[in-house]
């Protein structure tokens, strides 16, 4: 197996240091693939499990549970070009 490339960060335009995505991609011979990493808020354990009981029991609000990401236009490429080469790797390896 080898080594992940070094990660490539994706910051949002509104620059929160929270919105901020983090992708590798696993030069894997039989599978590449790309994995990535985004921030979630730090709150305390009980309303984490209340959250989550909420979501298992189907509970939905109108105003949804979400964050969004941005990506800055400058980013477009870099993106793009991460994605061509799994594409590349996918279809080498197959």
């Amino acid at each position: 197996m080898n080594p992940m490339e070094s990660p490539e960060y994706f910051e949002c335009r509104c620059s929160s240091h929270e919105h901020t995505l983090r992708f590798w991609l696993d030069d894997d011979d039989q599978d590449p693939c790309i994995y990535g990493s985004v921030f979630l808020s730090d709150s305390p354990w009980h309303r984490r499990v209340w959250s989550g009981l909420k979501h298992a029991l189907g509970f939905k609000s109108r105003y949804g549970h979400f964050e969004e990401f941005i990506l800055r236009p400058e980013d477009r490429d870099r993106l793009i070009k991460l994605l061509e080469k799994l594409k590349v790797r996918k279809s080498s390896g197959a």
